[in-house]
């Protein structure tokens, strides 16, 4: 079995490592921004058949599972949470490398307490990623939705919560939302600080523009403007 899902992550069972990377070359012919070879992120699972066992899934761990057998419910189950756990590790570098882009931001504001285009450039860049980080794991991941396997049938139920539970994926969820909540609140500011530079740039070219028009209808009151201008 292969089961392939649209935020980037591809599950294999029973597949030998080597056609598995022949398979996944073929695939990536059809990806948008495929991960360069050598640095997909990788993550290894056993499924041991029992068909002994008398419900459908047996003592589940960080790297084995005992189910009854493998059809398409338990493929379907297994594959979703190894795609996800996989997508999260790949989501958490991507919000690390922001935090860090972040941080350059934060001590260059914090040393000449203004902000350079290119900066202003990579602020709005780390804003939008963020946003569309969070749409990517809660829309196209689906990580806070219950699978529809084990929603429709229950004796799959205990396998889908199991490997959720010994993945870790809604504390690992939480601690990239909060890293993700930490970024936008201080992305916030940063813009509400350059908005009010705006603001104040704005201001000061009225005032400049006003008092020129002063100066212009003084000079034209008084006589001035007319010796000045040789008319």
């Amino acid at each position: 079995y292969v089961a392939i899902y649209r935020f980037g992550s591809v599950v294999f069972f029973n597949i030998s490592t080597k056609e598995a990377s022949r398979l996944l070359e073929q695939i990536k012919k059809h990806a948008v921004h495929p991960i360069p070879v050598g640095f997909e992120r990788r993550e290894h699972f056993e499924m041991a058949l029992q068909p002994q066992l008398e419900t459908a899934t047996g003592k589940i761990t960080a790297d084995r599972a005992l189910v009854r057998e493998l059809d398409m419910n338990t493929v379907g189950v297994v594959s979703n949470i190894m795609g996800q756990t996989v997508a999260l590790d790949w989501h958490l570098d991507t919000v690390d490398e922001l935090l860090r882009n972040f941080s350059d931001i934060n001590s260059s504001v914090e040393s000449t307490g203004n902000f350079t285009s290119m900066e202003r450039h990579t602020l709005f860049q780390v804003v939008a990623r963020n946003n569309s980080l969070f749409i990517e794991m809660v829309g196209k991941m689906g990580i806070k939705d219950r699978s529809d396997t084990a929603w429709h049938l229950s004796q799959y139920e205990g396998l889908h919560e199991g490997m959720r539970k010994e993945f870790d994926l809604d504390e690992r969820f939480r601690h990239i939302e909060f890293k993700l909540n930490l970024i936008q609140q201080n992305a916030k500011f940063f813009l509400e600080v350059m908005h009010a530079q705006k603001s104040n740039t704005l201001e000061w070219v009225i005032i400049v523009l006003i008092s020129f028009e002063c100066v212009l209808m003084v000079m034209d009151m008084s006589g001035w403007g007319s010796k000045l201008l040789g008319i």
